[in-house]
């Protein structure tokens, strides 16, 4: 049995969100940490259960995709992380960051009236300013195969505008001000565990297949020209979906479909609106 104090010392459980199994069935709160990510999976390795949930206020060093650093602010921010234990192959773990932008649309919907559009391949976006960073990082056993994944994101609640630092005054915004109400973070987090705990069975069985047609009704920039980046080169393309494998489905310049595995979009910057109907032939399985 795993002994949490002994890895995050100031870690309390937090009841009111436990759920009886699955998903959330161990939530342990902590006002600050360095990393919520980073936490879980060292919780991970000492054999935390699938399910367990870590929840802070607060991180110090919070981290989103490649080497940037995710802003938090205490009181005003939802940092959380999620230990999922599955039998489906290494190579699909970063599905559960496409997975869980599906959970979250929807907690904040149901909870705030929001509606946030998704941002391939890891964020939440509304009127083109983010809200959440989600990020899926597996970690292998000794044999070099999958052992666990850890699913965090970081979301805004109630930063004041003014509050976030000068770079990001433009480009991010909350949940509070634009429900134009106080949003309670716990009911926030008890629909996202009751979300991914309904979406991730769906998905140990069929895959992408299981929730691509409900992120692409969400997917922002959909049937819109924009400029992506495939490794190194910057590609000019309408996106259209996603692929089986999670991968972003783009039509370039020359009409050739092009799939895009590791790469984003650029924030801010559109050339062109698409058609307001795209073919469901290219926007993946409906769920």
């Amino acid at each position: 049995m795993v002994r949490f104090a002994d890895i995050i010392p100031n870690a309390k459980r937090l009841a009111a969100v436990e759920q009886a199994d699955g998903i959330g069935r161990t939530v342990l709160h902590v006002a600050e940490i360095d990393s919520t990510n980073r936490a879980l999976i060292d919780l991970g390795k000492a054999g935390a259960d699938h399910g367990t949930v870590l929840v802070a206020d607060h991180q110090t060093r919070g981290r989103g995709k490649g080497s940037r650093a995710w802003f938090s602010q205490p009181s005003g921010s939802l940092c959380v992380s999620t230990l999922i234990r599955t039998a489906r192959p290494i190579e699909e773990a970063p599905q559960l960051a496409l997975l869980g932008a599906v959970a979250l649309w929807e907690a904040i919907a149901a909870h705030t009236g929001v509606a946030a559009g998704i941002k391939w391949p890891n964020d939440l976006l509304v009127d083109g300013r983010k809200i959440c960073g989600i990020l899926a990082e597996a970690h292998t056993d000794g044999a070099g195969e999958l052992d666990f994944v850890v699913l965090g994101f970081g979301l805004n609640v109630a930063i004041a505008q003014a509050e976030f630092p000068e770079e990001l005054r433009r480009s991010a915004a909350s949940l509070a001000a634009l429900a134009g109400r106080p949003i309670d973070p716990i009911g926030l987090l008890r629909g996202f565990l009751e979300s991914l705990g309904v979406w991730l069975p769906l998905w140990e069985r069929d895959g992408v297949a299981s929730f691509a047609g409900t992120w692409t009704r969400h997917a922002e920039h959909l049937g819109q020209m924009v400029r992506v980046t495939d490794g190194d080169e910057p590609v000019t393309a309408r996106l259209i979906g996603l692929a089986d494998d999670g991968a972003l489905r783009i039509l370039d310049e020359t009409g050739v479909t092009r799939l895009v595995h590791s790469g984003e979009i650029a924030t801010g910057i559109s050339v062109g609106r698409g058609p307001d109907y795209i073919s469901t032939k290219h926007t993946g399985v409906s769920s």
